[in-house]
């Protein structure tokens, strides 16, 4: 019986898992065709997420760190991002807060900052 329980459980878990990844795409829409104030970006910055990536607190990526941005934006497109940071996620290193810690902060606001943090890196994400 118990085994049963948990492999229902399993399979909940797992399906509910599926169908939030297919959500995350589909909410955000606006994500790739948005054009950042990295003005505004390093304001958001300096507000919310210096608390932890401007030394690495908890595990996150220090902003200066160019290697470990690129190998982010490496393996995620930009609406993955944007999600990771607007809902939050447990990193391999750390966790990263629901809307990185920035409650008041717009959809703009994140994308601004999304688009800061790379560009202080030389880099930008594709679609």
């Amino acid at each position: 019986m118990i085994k049963k329980l948990f492999f229902l459980l399993f399979i909940l878990v797992l399906s509910c898992s599926k169908n939030n990844q297919e959500d995350t795409k589909k909410n955000f829409p606006f994500v790739n065709s948005y054009s950042a104030d990295l003005k505004n970006g390093r304001k958001v910055f300096n507000k919310a997420c210096i608390t932890c990536h401007l030394y690495g607190s908890g595990g996150s990526i220090m902003l200066n760190d160019s290697l470990s941005w690129s190998r982010v934006i490496s393996k995620k497109n930009k609406i993955e991002i944007y999600s990771n940071v607007y809902n939050g996620y447990m990193g391999e290193k750390g966790p990263m807060p629901y809307k990185g810690g920035c409650i008041d902060c717009s959809d703009e606001d994140l994308l601004d900052a999304i688009e800061y943090i790379l560009s202080v890196n030389g880099l930008s994400v594709g679609n």
